[in-house]
């Protein structure tokens, strides 16, 4: 572990919650504890035969991957408020919801042939059998899995800040200045979404801005922040979150500029922390499964910076629902939650 000064500042407890126990969590430090080796990771991870080559700080986890600020979740990408942007045009034309509606019943992407829908990549069939059956490192991609933050349950995935949930999502909503999804002056949190006869609710993925996000008590596991650390640069940022499912939920925290190292911490509602991560060579976040009705708070924290420009970050939270909240997959990089170090 590179450093733990936080724990200097958040108010702990000294004994493990039994909600907690025998719980584990995946995070950029533990797998970068692993060396490089998978050999303790079941099911065992033999294809590509250069899997372990992933674990690189040039691979997909590194500051030049998806992950990183020059990646689609970094101000390059697709969400911001800069010209470039599509979330910025498809912002400036306001509320569409009608529009949307319409798509929904010509097959768009929330009807029940879109990505949430039983057809697509989280559906039991593409999650469960196809993405393992291509090959090992498909299977590391699942909850619980080496690589699981790239995978379908993470930000990167349709229940993240780029699918049709979120910011260039296909809901229509419009946006008031705290970020919030609003419809004829009433806020919208969730989307019904057709599911092989029934529906199925999906939270709206916000992006939130610094101020209303520390403040937000009622806030669930599918939003983004875009905050920043100011000067002199010791302060802890607080994000409190709320899972009311049993589920996975990935906290992602992305530098938008390369030369800036955050740590993330998380932290139950009494101070104690649960999970964290600090490593130096790959984007930091955690990966968690949470019990049902569980309140949780994200930490962040700038360890350093080597430019003099603001110190920025995003900061993603994305649960998987209550229809992905097991795994079959172990070894060493999955760590207690219990105790913290």
């Amino acid at each position: 572990m590179k450093r733990n000064n936080i724990l200097s500042l958040l108010v702990g407890v000294v004994l493990a919650q039994p909600v907690w126990a025998q719980q584990k969590y995946v995070s950029a430090s533990s797998v970068e504890a692993l060396n490089g080796s998978l050999s303790s990771v079941q099911p065992a991870v033999l294809t590509p035969s250069n899997a372990a080559s992933y674990l690189s700080s040039s691979s997909a986890l590194g500051y030049d991957g998806p992950l990183g600020p020059y990646g689609p979740l970094g101000m390059l990408g697709p969400i911001g408020d800069n010209m470039w942007n599509p979330s910025y045009w498809i912002s400036a034309i306001g509320d569409w919801s009608d529009w949307s509606d319409d798509m929904t019943d010509l097959g768009g992407p929330l009807s029940e042939a879109g990505p949430l829908g039983p057809t697509g990549p989280l559906s039991a069939t593409a999650y469960w059998v196809d993405l393992p059956a291509i090959n090992d490192f498909g299977k590391q991609l699942q909850a619980g899995g080496v690589w699981t933050v790239l995978g379908p349950v993470g930000p990167l995935g349709a229940l993240g800040p780029l699918g049709p949930l979120g910011p260039v999502g296909a809901h229509g909503y419009a946006t008031d200045s705290d970020g919030r999804y609003v419809h004829n002056s009433v806020e919208m949190r969730t989307v019904s979404v057709p599911y092989s006869g029934s529906t199925r609710v999906y939270g709206l993925y916000e992006k939130y801005t610094e101020s209303y996000a520390k403040t937000k008590t009622d806030n669930d596991t599918s939003f983004m922040v875009e905050g920043y650390i100011a000067y002199p640069y010791d302060e802890i940022d607080s994000y409190p979150f709320y899972s009311g499912e049993s589920q996975f939920v990935t906290i992602l925290l992305t530098p938008l500029y390369a030369l800036d190292d955050f740590d993330l911490y998380v932290s139950d509602q009494t101070g104690q922390v649960l999970a964290y991560s600090s490593s130096g060579p790959f984007v930091d976040y955690v990966q968690v499964k949470v019990p049902a009705n569980t309140l949780l708070v994200a930490h962040v924290q700038l360890y350093s910076t080597g430019h003099y420009l603001t110190k920025d970050y995003r900061l993603y939270v994305t649960g998987s629902t209550q229809h992905i909240n097991t795994t079959d997959i172990t070894g060493n990089h999955q760590v207690p939650v219990y105790p913290f170090p």
